[in-house]
């Protein structure tokens, strides 16, 4: 064991010597301070927006209750339909960012951040306003400067800078025989050179991240925990990948040409041939057709009403009702366009459902992949997330109009009353803590076991190398 501890000791003191720690150490906490920034500026942003889109609801609100109890008079009551009758009620949902919302843009580009509910919108239709400003998907592609890239594919590159000749230099410099002539077995030696590269390269780095994010976002302690346990997670597996290529290297170029393959392979090209797996195994929704479809099934429930209640004019109730039977009849021709729209999305949601099933499994396929994933549930811009806020906002729409439906029953207006009580509010469920750590779990699974096939690996490589070469 002294004689371990000697060799890190060494080892410490020449990586110190190189000078290049400090310079590398600066360098990433440049990369990381620059993303976090632009991290907490989208975050900034994406607030902003949608502190406009709940100031307008309450705004409208606030309008129409004016107008209830101030200007609205038995005699011009129709002029003020809107303050009145609970068909006309304003709503908004948002998805608020996740608490490591600075951590990576993710996915949540790609889906809208907020819907806008009128009782008598057609449920495909909600999102419709709020995804006019999405990004261009080629632009998406390409991602943004975030914490998340740093980590996924700067990080690796970091620690393989310091670490490509762990041993390959001293191989190439004849200096391999005298190491080995010590009395220590190769794989103790070749362990302690790693540990001081853990000690003083991946620690530092994970620390700097780790700092940078609670600075950027003040979450909490359990957040940063698991997103610096990942973050460490993934560094050690690109260590030990250097570890391995060192012990088929036989110089310090080779081993740097095997460690910027591997980065290739793992980060750059195995992501894109699963995307593209993805893609021919379950392609995406085309939503100019689920659209254009969707378009067809209300304009053909509209078409089905009015056959069934006839073109000519309905004769009007005596006395008249508070709430036009006009609205009663729209109120009929949603939910029979609610019927044929729900017919129409089932086949897109199979489609969809396959599509992510596909792109979860294929998390096992890199550790990139998945600590890409892992990083973008901790910061909340995950697809899953964005897809359950969707169905809680068609569910809120349901809610908004069994409230209207009780309203037409009744024959009930809006009162200043049921404005000061609040009208219905919408607050995102946010998955369970258990299937959160659940998916972050199998996430790191995937890492641990790609670092399991590495010590496999070079055991074998030692079992057959011969290191004084």
């Amino acid at each position: 064991m002294s004689t371990v501890m000697t060799i890190i000791r060494m080892e410490a003191r020449r990586m110190l010597r190189g000078r290049w720690l400090l310079p590398l150490w600066f360098l990433f906490l440049l990369l990381c301070a620059y993303a976090a920034w632009n991290g907490a500026a989208w975050v900034e942003d994406r607030q902003a927006t949608q502190a406009l889109i709940l100031e307008d609801e309450r705004a409208t609100h606030a309008l129409r209750r004016t107008q209830l109890a101030e200007q609205v008079t038995p005699e011009n009551k129709s002029r003020y339909g809107g303050a009145l009758y609970a068909t006309a009620m304003s709503l908004r949902a948002i998805l608020p960012p996740g608490e490591l919302a600075v951590l990576t843009v993710g996915q949540a580009e790609g889906y809208p951040m907020a819907a806008t509910i009128f009782p008598f919108s057609a449920s495909n239709t909600i999102f419709d306003r709020h995804t006019a400003g999405m990004e261009n998907p080629a632009v998406l592609a390409a991602g943004r400067f975030d914490l998340a890239f740093v980590i996924v594919w700067l990080l690796p590159l970091l620690v393989l800078a310091g670490s490509f000749d762990l041993f390959a230099a001293e191989r190439e410099r004849g200096m391999a025989p005298w190491l080995l002539s010590q009395p220590v077995a190769p794989g103790r030696l070749l362990a302690a050179k790693a540990v001081a590269r853990a000690l003083l390269l991946v620690l530092p780095l994970v620390a700097i991240l780790v700092a940078v994010l609670a600075f950027a976002s003040r979450a909490g302690a359990g957040p940063l925990l698991l997103a610096g346990g990942l973050a460490l997670l993934y560094a050690l597996f690109w260590l030990l990948l250097a570890l391995v290529v060192n012990l088929a290297a036989r110089s310090a170029a080779q081993a740097a040409l095997g460690c910027l393959a591997a980065w290739l392979a793992l980060v750059v090209l195995l992501p894109a041939l699963a995307l593209g797996v993805a893609d021919l195994a379950a392609p995406p929704v085309s939503q100019a057709e689920r659209a254009n479809a969707l378009r067809a099934k209300a304009m053909q429930a509209r078409a089905e009403l009015r056959t069934q209640l006839g073109t000519a004019a309905q004769p009007g109730r005596v006395p008249a009702p508070n709430i036009p039977d006009s609205l009663r009849r729209r109120a009929l021709e949603v939910a029979r366009g609610e019927q044929l729209i729900g017919q129409a999305l089932q086949p897109y949601r199979e489609q969809e459902a396959r599509r992510l099933a596909w792109l979860d499994g294929l998390r096992i396929v890199s550790p990139a992949i998945a600590l890409q994933d892992a990083l973008e549930r901790l910061a909340g811009s995950d697809a899953a997330r964005a897809l359950r806020f969707q169905r809680q906002a068609h569910g809120f729409l349901l809610e908004v109009r069994q409230l209207v439906g009780r309203h037409l029953e009744q024959d009930r207006l809006l009162t200043v009353a049921d404005y000061d009580r609040g009208l219905p509010r919408f607050s995102l469920a946010e998955a369970p803590p258990r299937e959160r750590l659940g998916a972050l779990l199998f996430d790191a699974a995937v890492i641990v076991l790609g670092m399991a096939a590495l010590l496999l690996a070079g055991r074998r490589l030692r079992r057959h190398a011969t290191f004084t070469e």
